[in-house]
């Protein structure tokens, strides 16, 4: 007796209940390489692992010689890593020659935070303040209230009180703050649009808002409260 033929409706279920099955056993394969809940690379692991990359380069130095920003990144990285406070400090300190040498002043001043906050906790507060204060008159000089802040907060907790930044700022937004000492320095609207990213008309809608809200009329009275 002929075996029955099968319609295209039977056919159609077996190649989809085919296809299903290769998708179960690739969702299987899938979760079977995702790593265990704890013991993924979360960023402490991550952190973890940066270091000890970090520590297993050669030393920097000769031919391998990174150019002066991304070696000083990775001493301060290896600073915060090192283990012991002379180890600490001699990465700081060759951080900070670098910075200088790529003319990375707000980097420097970011390490000269960090470095004095490494040395407040090794109690050492009197070398923690000279750091600190340097670091503290990059941040007011760009603006940078939040780093300003944390400087401050350091310098207290090293036994000093940061004096107040010039008189009637503390009226300013960070970003108003930020112009009036550029213009103070001598910089032209179109620079200082240039340098933030902004355009000439609104450095000079903030530049009036500013003689507006320190009770000046040109930027010789600017120059001079800042001073």
């Amino acid at each position: 007796m002929p075996r029955p033929r099968r319609g295209p409706a039977r056919r159609r279920g077996r190649a989809a209940a085919a296809a299903g099955r290769r998708r179960a056993r690739a969702s299987a394969g899938a979760a079977a390489r995702r790593p265990a809940p704890g013991r993924g690379a979360g960023p402490h692991r991550r952190a973890r692992r940066g270091g000890r990359r970090l520590r297993a380069l050669p030393p920097l130095g000769g031919r391998d010689r990174l150019t002066p920003g991304p070696e000083a990144l990775a001493r301060r990285c290896l600073a915060l890593l090192a283990g012991c406070d002379g180890e600490a400090e001699e990465h700081f300190t060759e951080a900070l020659r670098l910075h200088e040498a790529g003319d990375a002043v707000f980097e420097l001043a970011r390490t000269e935070l960090l470095f004095g906050h490494r040395l407040r906790r090794g109690r050492r507060p009197r070398a923690a303040r000279e750091h600190l204060r340097a670091a503290l008159r990059v941040f007011e000089r760009y603006g940078a209230a939040p780093w300003t802040a944390q400087a401050r907060a350091e310098l207290r907790a090293a036994g000093e009180t940061a004096p107040r930044a010039a008189s009637g700022f503390g009226k300013l937004t960070a970003q108003q703050a930020q112009i009036a000492r550029m213009a103070a320095e001598g910089a032209t609207n179109r620079e200082i649009a240039a340098r933030l990213l902004l355009s000439p008309r609104t450095i000079d809608h903030h530049l009036r808002n500013v003689f507006t809200r320190l009770g000046i009329r040109s930027r010789v009275e600017l120059a001079r409260l800042i001073r």
